[in-house]
């Protein structure tokens, strides 16, 4: 527990910054839906004359850019992006900071073993994941409402949020899963950098040709899609099953190359 607690205040000032700015992020985002359904059909218009390779990446053509929730879906993409990167970048980090910060001796000397010092990393990791997580729902939420002026979508902003979480789980499992690989954080971070806007910039890819659709099981941002939930389609159960295997394959590798790693303070 005084190792959870140790984290949690140690990541602080980061997950406040990353809750603050994810907040900002998603207000600006209904700012600018506030100017798109002032301009009413036009909007749509203007979109359905964009080339048909813009219009399939962003999925535009499946939905109504002057409707509140049809903007927040499509501008999900983006939500999408910040929260793999937070994950990613705060599994990559929470193993390997000791040996950045000179502190591998002070954990290791204590009387527990690696894997509770795993567990207890990981437990305070899902805790910053899950608050960061709350605060992108309850910001969409109120700034979603301000702006909405017909039926409440909170129902499907809350299953909207859920795929999120379950995208950012399978990003964090990956963080630490790189983080126990590597001999540096600097090394981590780099290779999850690399990993998290390589699969984005393959889910933008996948749409484009049916050629690349085998791909589809390779990136997490693909599985789950805000404008088919938005619509009324379910979640399909198959992706959820793959993030579950990624998530106990990534976290269970990691204490297997973790326990084996050498620590130099």
């Amino acid at each position: 527990m005084n190792i959870v607690l140790r984290e949690l205040k140690a990541n602080r000032k980061a997950l406040i910054i990353w809750c603050v700015s994810m907040f900002l992020f998603i207000s600006m985002g209904m700012v600018e839906y506030s100017g798109f359904s002032k301009m009413g059909s036009e909007v749509n218009e203007m979109m359905d004359s964009l080339p048909n390779v813009m219009r399939s990446m962003f999925g535009i053509n499946k939905i109504d850019l002057t409707s509140v929730g049809g903007f927040y879906s499509m501008f999900f993409i983006y939500f999408t992006l910040i929260a793999g990167i937070h994950a990613i970048m705060l599994g990559a980090t929470i193993i390997s900071k000791e040996e950045r910060d000179k502190t591998a001796d002070f954990l290791m000397v204590k009387p527990i073993k690696r894997n509770k010092a795993v567990t207890s990393k990981l437990i305070a990791a899902f805790i910053n994941v899950l608050i960061f997580n709350i605060v992108t729902f309850i910001g969409s939420v109120l700034t979603v409402a301000y702006y909405n002026k017909g039926e409440s979508i909170t129902g499907e902003l809350f299953k909207i949020t859920c795929t999120l979480f379950i995208l950012q789980i399978v990003f964090l499992s990956l963080g630490l899963l790189f983080s126990s690989l590597t001999k540096t954080t600097k090394k981590a971070t780099g290779l999850s950098t690399g990993v998290v806007l390589g699969m984005y910039m393959l889910s933008l890819a996948i749409p484009l040709t049916d050629k690349l659709e085998f791909l589809r099981f390779i990136t997490p941002f693909y599985y789950f899609d805000a404008k088919e939930i938005m619509l009324g389609q379910r979640v399909e159960m198959i992706y959820v099953l793959i993030s579950l295997i990624i998530v106990v394959i990534a976290t269970s590798l990691t204490y297997v190359f973790f326990n084996k790693k050498d620590i130099h303070n």
